[in-house]
């Protein structure tokens, strides 16, 4: 009599695998997640930087004062050092603190807002701080930031544990470095 040879693989065996493959599963799900969390936060800081430079160089190419400010809508500066709402880039040619509008500008040919960016992710806050902390950083047609000596800082952090900030800082001379 011949035997059969067996093909396939049996319940027990498939119930190992399954159990194994979950074991695994359950240990990178954290790991994937603050990945993905990092990843989101550098990402923020990377489009922060961007638009920090962006402001600057159009403060020096239109030869006009520009500012980078704290989203209150698509036009208008808001108030206070919370930066999680999302930025606005715009001209100041009025030189009041605040995007300029069709009646405090002359120019008509240049875009008053310049961009717009929208509220950054919920599990991560963008705020101000140090002395010039603030709703607003300006640079001016010879690329330099705020007065003399004003520095300005912005921070990225996680709202999840163990999350390191990351931060913008703005010095007097206009030049743009992130930390760590």
């Amino acid at each position: 009599m011949q035997s059969k040879k067996q093909t396939g693989v049996t319940l027990i065996e498939l119930m190992v695998v399954i159990t194994i493959a979950g074991v695994l599963a359950a240990t990178a799900a954290p790991s994937l997640s603050g990945m993905i969390n990092k990843m989101k936060q550098t990402s923020a800081m990377s489009l922060l930087a961007g638009d920090l430079n962006r402001a600057r160089g159009e403060a020096i190419k239109r030869n006009r004062r520009v500012l980078m400010c704290v989203r209150l809508n698509d036009t208008t500066c808001g108030t206070g050092t919370n930066w999680a709402n999302g930025w606005l880039i715009c001209h100041d040619d009025a030189e009041l603190g605040a995007c300029d509008t069709s009646t405090t500008t002359t120019d008509t040919q240049n875009p008053i807002v310049i961009a717009v960016r929208p509220p950054i992710s919920s599990n991560l806050t963008l705020t101000s701080i140090g002395a010039a902390a603030g709703p607003v950083i300006q640079f001016n047609p010879n690329g330099t930031q705020g007065s003399a000596g004003t520095t300005f800082q912005l921070v990225v952090n996680g709202a999840w544990s163990g999350a390191s900030p990351l931060a913008a800082n703005i010095a007097a001379t206009g030049n743009i470095t992130k930390s760590p």
